[in-house]
């Protein structure tokens, strides 16, 4: 609104123009607009009677404001830059609050999961020197899955919203590609890991057949999700180049992409040389800015172009419009450079402690297991000696250990179980923390689905060569 109220249109058309777009808040200057219309009351009106019926403080607030500042006769231009200046500082400020906080709770996931899986760990182990209740160590293992959640469920909550892919569907290349393969591949999957359940393979193979198939398509959206990360921090130049040329020159943005350096675009070099191939060959204006917007596939440039160009050809101050874009634009991209900070750091700390825990409980499990097998083997022999030893009136060996009397497809069960939600879990979590399009979650599944699958295979491997070469007196 304050881009296109430089151009002097009608204050009805402002607010058409701003009921007309597609975010949520032109529902309010939609209603406004025909409460003015059909009501015949003036807008400074019109706004009074749309705050004192919506719920939202910070809504009805700028709504107040704006019919005080209607009614007052002050101009719109002025009034809307001033408050565009202050919400973008709020948003600004709120923004870096909500990273601020999703790093300590980033730390804090680190410390749950961590203390989670000691105490299934002390659970399994208690299980083999005393009778422990299965209801104890199963309500044990539940609080860890809950813990698990919970954590990745407050990131998801602690982290900015936004939304950083068009949400208009799939339109850059990379999306076009995900669009037309995911649905085979996730179909693919999931027949994939049924079959390998019905032939009882090991559940460390179907992880890791399963993380190889969906593999790619995570991968793919890592990269457009990258690719869209430059082109937005370059599209602040892009826009305020084009304003303060076009301003300079006097002429039109057409002529200014005749004059600019287009290598100084950075990353959108490529888009803005197609925009001004497709503007020299006639091809209208708003179909080519159109093209641009889909072949970047980001939000951010959406709005930015729409912010730019739709009051440029209503006939904006190019140099003021440009300002008002590449301050938008590259606002929004430092604030995301701040998060992405965080969100890498908390990947990688993410990645190596799923490592470590997975891989302890699973040594743990099949040592208990190695061991539990031995005594349970070897019980006649060890009650034997014992009798010899203290006589019939002495203690039994099973009074006083239940090596041999674990449950091991029951402890094998739920260390699965708990293994496959911290497989979930930390995949989640950092997807989480970094945001972005929900197909990148593929990307850090398939890595935690294939760690998981490969210490269910290699580890006991592992601990019984270990446990063999301990038992035979072998270094």
């Amino acid at each position: 609104m304050t881009a296109i109220a430089t151009a002097g249109v009608p204050r009805a058309g402002l607010f058409q123009y701003a009921a007309n777009l597609p975010y949520a808040s032109a529902t309010y200057f939609r209603n406004i607009s025909r409460v003015a219309r059909y009501l015949n009351v003036d807008y400074a009106e019109s706004c009074r009677i749309e705050a004192d019926s919506t719920k939202e403080e910070d809504v009805k607030g700028f709504l107040l404001r704006l019919g005080g500042s209607l009614s007052s006769g002050e101009d719109e231009k002025e009034f809307l830059a001033r408050e565009s200046q202050v919400q973008g500082e709020n948003f600004a400020n709120e923004y870096e609050r909500e990273v601020e906080a999703l790093k300590r709770w980033t730390d804090a996931y680190v410390a749950l999961i961590v203390a989670a899986g000691l105490i299934v760990i002390v659970a399994v182990i208690s299980m083999m020197i005393y009778q422990v209740g299965i209801l104890f160590v199963v309500g044990l293992a539940l609080a860890m899955v809950a813990v698990s959640c919970l954590g990745a469920w407050i990131i998801y909550v602690a982290a900015p919203k936004e939304i950083k892919t068009r949400s208009k569907g799939p339109s850059s290349k990379l999306q076009k590609r995900v669009a037309r393969i995911s649905t085979v591949t996730m179909a693919s999957a999931a027949v994939v890991g049924a079959l390998m359940l019905l032939l009882r393979l090991d559940i460390g193979w179907i992880l890791m057949a399963i993380s190889a198939i969906v593999f790619p398509i995570g991968l793919l959206m890592r990269k457009d999700d990258s690719n869209i990360t430059k082109k937005d921090e370059d599209m602040a130049t892009v826009v305020r180049v084009l304003g303060n040329v076009t301003a300079a020159t006097g002429t039109t943005v057409a002529d200014a992409l005749n004059k600019i350096d287009r290598r100084s675009m950075g990353h959108m070099e490529p888009e803005i040389t197609r925009l001004r191939l497709r503007i020299k060959a006639g091809i209208h204006p708003d179909m080519c800015w159109n093209a641009l917007v889909e072949e970047t596939g980001s939000e951010l440039v959406e709005r930015t172009v729409q912010m730019f160009w739709d009051s440029i050809s209503v006939g904006g101050e190019a140099g003021a419009v440009g300002k008002s874009s590449s301050f938008f634009a590259s606002r929004i991209a430092f604030m995301r450079s701040s998060r992405q900070m965080t969100a890498n750091t908390f990947t990688w700390l993410t990645i190596p402690l799923h490592l470590a825990m997975v891989g302890l409980l699973e040594f743990i499990v099949e040592i208990m297991t190695l061991f539990s097998t031995g005594v349970a083997n070897n019980a006649n022999a060890l009650v034997s000696a014992t009798q010899a030893d203290l006589g019939t009136q002495g203690p039994q060996i099973n009074d006083l250990f239940t090596f041999g009397q674990v449950n091991l497809t029951f402890v094998n069960v739920l260390v699965t179980s708990v293994v496959l939600v911290l497989t979930a879990s930390n995949a989640f979590a950092p997807k989480a923390a970094e945001g972005g399009h929900g197909l990148k979650l593929l990307f850090n599944l398939s890595i935690t689905m294939t760690i998981s699958g490969a210490l269910m295979i290699i580890v006991p491997l592992a601990a019984e060569s270990i446990f063999n070469s301990i038992l035979n007196g072998t270094p």
